[in-house]
């Protein structure tokens, strides 16, 4: 039984309801398609029908094994990839990635540097103003499409080979034990001794296990194919941010008069090119127009996103939640817009950025 992903949309029995419709409908723009309810639902899967519809496929019995593991092999190759992304675009190895290396290998555009500062400053989750491997990791510059994008290849197949690249030393086109050693994400696994003491697992023992899972026909090599499988089947990234820090890209990226504010026209605009309606643009004004002047600077967006910054989080939304208004919903869909924007304009202007530098 595989339980079905879920959006808590219920409350504590001491919580109005009011309060509880004003959760759910600041829960739903966060995650759009997962369903709303307070119970557990779980899925069924027949897997012996799943079997029987492909009994050509050479990998049916990888996809059934890693099905029900949840795929902990094509977590291994995910993390190698990112891994190996991270060592590439921290040209210091300082085992941090900053704005300006981030630019750098974008051709050192000065005028793209604000936008990688703001895209850097929403993931920077402990604030140091760069990105660590974890951060860098979560980052929607790594997510789905954007990862292809930025390696400069088409699918998960050439996200493998680029992988492969990098550690295959004897050129064969697959990894030995050995050479997957080279790109093997760092163990995180822990064991409690017999003290009670956590113990960190020996990243030799974390290497031949992940082997073991991918190595489908237990031949000692990973191919090219075994991997690319482990991979189109791992769990989605998830991502981890703070959309709120956006607030000054979304100013500047909206302010089409230059007079650095937004107005109800600009708003408006901004609300339909991110899908979401213009209702509560009025709102939004009200809420957050400090200076009384009908406009919104990049500092008063900054104080509306922080009256209630758990919205903004993507990240369990936590007691201290005050009922969101109708502005406070349309401003995290416009931070939330303008984010994915920076992330995938930064992805297309580094596209193919570490081959070239190979």
């Amino acid at each position: 039984m595989l339980e079905e992903p879920r959006v808590e949309c219920g409350s504590p029995p001491t919580t109005n309801g009011a309060f509880r419709k004003a959760v759910a409908a600041a829960i739903q723009p966060l995650a759009p398609n997962l369903p709303c309810s307070s119970k557990p639902r779980s899925t069924a899967m027949d897997i012996s029908r799943t079997a029987a519809a492909t009994p050509s496929d050479p990998f049916r019995e990888a996809r059934l094994t890693t099905l029900k593991s949840l795929n902990i092999s094509g977590m291994a190759v995910d993390s190698a990839v990112k891994q190996q992304v991270f060592k590439g675009f921290d040209a210091d190895q300082d085992g941090l990635v900053s704005a300006e290396e981030l630019a750098k290998l974008g051709n050192n555009d000065p005028a793209k540097l604000a936008d990688t500062q703001a895209m850097v400053s929403v993931f920077d989750r402990n604030g140091d103003g760069a990105l660590d491997q974890r951060e860098f990791g979560a980052s929607r510059l790594l997510d789905g499409q954007n990862l292809k994008t930025l390696l400069g290849v088409q699918d998960e197949a050439g996200v493998v080979g680029w992988l492969v690249s990098r550690a295959d030393a004897d050129g064969d086109g697959a990894l030995s034990a050995d050479e997957y050693a080279i790109v093997a994400p760092p163990s995180r696994i822990s064991r409690i001794d017999a003290d009670g003491k956590s113990v960190p697992e020996a990243q030799e023992e974390t290497n031949a296990r992940d082997f073991s899972r991918i190595d489908v026909d237990q031949d000692g090599r990973l191919s090219t194919e075994e991997m690319t499988e482990s991979l189109r089947t791992a769990p989605r990234l998830i991502q981890f941010g703070d959309h709120g820090k956006a607030t000054n890209a979304l100013a500047a990226r909206n302010d089409t008069d230059g007079d650095g504010a937004l107005s109800f026209d600009e708003l408006s605009s901004a609300a339909t090119a991110a899908g979401a309606a213009s209702t509560h643009v009025a709102d939004l004004l009200k809420a957050a127009d400090g200076d009384g002047d009908a406009k919104l600077s990049a500092d008063e967006l900054a104080t509306a996103a922080a009256r209630n910054g758990g919205l903004y989080k993507l990240t369990p939304i936590g007691a201290g939640l005050t009922p969101p208004s109708g502005g406070d919903l349309l401003l995290s869909r416009l931070l939330r817009a303008t984010v994915n924007s920076l992330s995938d304009q930064m992805a297309s202007q580094l596209g193919g950025a570490l081959n070239r530098k190979a």
